[in-house]
């Protein structure tokens, strides 16, 4: 239990923005564009296959999405974000880059009760494994969004991505990200 004190205040500020969250600061609205900031790391991941696991212990990846995203009615967006990741540990086998992962990213995002989020992404991967690979996946994400200002927001998410091309695997990412309505 004492380990778990720390996590209060976040806890707190948490549900008060979900409970207090004020129209001014709502989310998009038809005809709005954002530009999306992302950054995110695999928790965990376990290939369908063969039965391993791989987390945070085994490897680290940092992956960042950049993305552009168009309101088509209130609340709901249509998007893509380009996903560029890097191996920071451990160093990558010798016919490996640490490059290890570029993909276009299209996805329908919906936000259905400020400030909560949820999108379904597809990812067309060109680049996996440090190597020119194709690899196609489903994604689920769900996220809280805080606004900064009137036109900048901070989201922590989860993704829950599906690889369903060459290989199956399923996993859990964090996210933390910023957007800017345009």
């Amino acid at each position: 239990m004492l380990a778990w004190r720390p996590s209060l205040p976040c806890a707190a500020l948490v549900l008060c923005t979900i409970l207090f969250a004020r129209s001014a600061h709502a989310t998009g609205k038809q005809g709005d564009f954002i530009q999306t900031d992302t950054i995110g790391t695999s928790i965990v991941s376990r290939n369908l296959d063969d039965g391993t696991t791989t987390s945070l212990r085994n490897v680290v990846n940092i992956s960042e999405f950049i993305g552009l995203h168009y309101y088509v009615v209130d609340r709901v967006r249509l998007g893509m974000n380009l996903q560029f990741t890097e191996r920071t540990w451990p160093d990558p086998p010798p016919n490996r880059s640490r490059f290890q992962r570029f993909g276009f990213l299209p996805q329908i995002g919906w936000n259905f009760f400020d400030p909560l989020f949820t999108s379904l992404v597809f990812g067309i991967i060109p680049r996996t494994d440090g190597r020119a690979h194709l690899n196609l996946t489903v994604q689920g994400v769900w996220g809280v969004s805080f606004p900064l200002s009137d036109r900048v927001r901070m989201s922590v998410a989860g993704e829950v991505p599906y690889t369903y091309y060459d290989k199956h695997q399923v996993g859990l990412t964090a996210l933390t990200g910023v957007s800017i309505r345009l």
